[in-house]
């Protein structure tokens, strides 16, 4: 893996991320969440998990072979879902479990699926999506803080949003330059009647919801999600995937977790940070301060020994021993 950082929000202020491009991506993103749940159990006593769906939940499945996992800690909920039955093939639910719920031990009660009772047919009019939007919230607020923390406003505070994006750059359900970007209702899940990709009736996170996640994980993987991660390291750029920060993404920033080709187009680099050799395929970085990197072996799955040092004591370290690098930032 290689790091950099990302240029800014919409606002134009700069928001810096970490960027990995990963041999075996799946497995990195297994690893982000262990780490996750770890922290998140010893601070509050439960792990809140909410994940996308798409393409995404093929990657899913790598998780169910994380090591030293508390299981019966965990909540999952989704950051949007489509409003159609459990068993239908544009359910999110259904992919999800398929690919990993059904093969670990989370109590069915902590799995927080959309209420297909609630959910018509695909095309359903706009009410159905109202409705669904309406029963999740509550569900979620119905939960206790120390299950799922509330931030300063209000908002949601999940421990970890694991989120996929488009190839026009959407993340959940909130799609470039449609007004449910713009919500500032309060609202934690909101209906969308007019998705632009079918079926039109969906429930997503709102931007504040999202905003207020104490870490967020973004992947992309293959050619047609190149376009997008360019653009998101575009100076200005108001894609909702450029857009999705966390809490505090000075402390805690986004992470992108890409593979090859994804990341085919990211900005001319500049200077490179690299740890440990090819084989060691997975290294995560938190840039300009103390950064933590654990590195993971692609082909035997071995965790290296961690490696804490400074981003100043990386370069020195590169310059020392000529190696290329490369940054990307503002």
């Amino acid at each position: 893996c290689w790091c950099a950082r990302m240029a800014s929000t919409g606002e134009g202020r700069p928001v810096k991320s970490v960027v990995e491009v990963c041999a075996l991506p799946a497995q990195r993103v297994a690893a982000h969440v262990q780490q996750a749940q770890t922290k998140a159990i010893a601070d509050h006593g439960y792990f809140s998990l909410a994940i996308a769906g798409g393409s995404l939940v093929k990657m899913l499945g790598a998780m169910k072979d994380m090591p030293d996992v508390s299981w019966d800690k965990w909540y999952v909920a989704w950051v949007d879902e489509r409003c159609v039955p459990h068993d239908h093939d544009e359910s999110n639910y259904k992919g999800a479990k398929e690919a990993w719920l059904s093969k670990v031990d989370i109590p069915a009660a902590q799995i927080l699926a959309i209420d297909e009772s609630l959910c018509g047919p695909v095309d359903a009019d706009a009410e159905v999506s109202v409705k669904c939007a309406d029963e999740y919230e509550t569900r979620l607020r119905s939960l206790k803080e120390e299950v799922l923390p509330r931030g300063a406003d209000g908002q949601p505070s999940f421990d970890l949003l694991l989120l996929g994006f488009g190839p026009d750059g959407h993340i959940c359900s909130l799609f470039p330059g449609h007004p449910l970007l713009e919500d500032a209702s309060g609202r934690w899940v909101l209906p969308i009647s007019d998705s632009p990709k079918p079926p039109p009736n969906r429930i997503t996170l709102s931007l504040p919801a999202v905003n207020a996640a104490n870490q967020i994980l973004l992947v992309g993987l293959g050619d047609g999600k190149k376009e997008a991660v360019q653009s998101a390291f575009t100076p200005g750029c108001k894609l909702p995937c450029a857009l999705a920060h966390g809490a505090d993404p000075a402390g805690h920033p986004p992470i992108w977790v890409l593979d090859e080709a994804a990341a085919a187009s990211l900005p001319p680099e500049k200077e490179r940070i690299i740890f440990g050799s090819a084989a060691a395929a997975t290294a995560a970085v938190e840039l300009d301060v103390c950064a933590r990197v654990q590195a993971v072996n692609n082909k035997h799955r071995n965790r290296l020994p961690t490696q804490t040092r400074s981003v100043k004591t990386a370069e020195k370290r590169d310059n020392q021993n000529k190696m290329p690098s490369s940054h990307y930032g503002s």
